[in-house]
């Protein structure tokens, strides 16, 4: 593959998948489709890949995977606040059975400072909390397990120019 190819391939695959939140708000985009189109034992097979459900903010509130043969793989559905910040996030399996769930927590200044992670039975698998120094910078990000026991601190450190 030449230079000049690989440049219009990625040119091309760049503004494709450039659709942000104001693009979509915008543009007024209700839902988004994709199907893959794939070569399989000579023939081409067109099956869909994804859906996407959009809110009026351009946040999305449910996505869809599916498989080659058109049944459900994952599906993903995502509540917010009125500040457009995620609040609550659903996974479910190809059988519509929840297999994760994570509330989002944020303070005064709309900055996320907490998330709880649970199974797919409502229990608590992981919880993290965040800091932020007097700039409103991350500062620190402590992840516990199920238990309250410490498992990871994350700490930001940054530098001016």
């Amino acid at each position: 593959m030449n230079i000049l190819t690989l440049a219009v391939l990625c040119f091309a695959l760049s503004n494709a998948m450039g659709q942000g939140k104001k693009e979509i708000r915008d543009n007024k985009i209700a839902t988004e489709t994709s199907y893959v189109t794939a070569t399989e034992n000579g023939k081409e097979v067109t099956y869909k890949d994804s859906y996407t459900v959009y809110d009026k903010n351009g946040c999305v509130t449910e996505q869809t995977e599916y498989n080659k043969e058109g049944a459900i793989k994952r599906k993903e559905t995502n509540k917010y606040n009125a500040n457009k910040d995620k609040i609550e996030e659903v996974v479910y399996d190809g059988k519509d059975k929840t297999t994760q769930k994570t509330t989002y927590f944020y303070n005064s200044e709309y900055q996320k400072i907490g998330e709880i992670e649970y199974d797919g039975v409502g229990q608590i698998k992981k919880q993290s909390l965040t800091t932020y120094n007097p700039n409103g910078m991350k500062a620190e990000k402590k992840t516990y397990d199920a238990n309250k026991k410490l498992i990871s601190t994350k700490k930001f450190t940054y530098t001016t120019k």
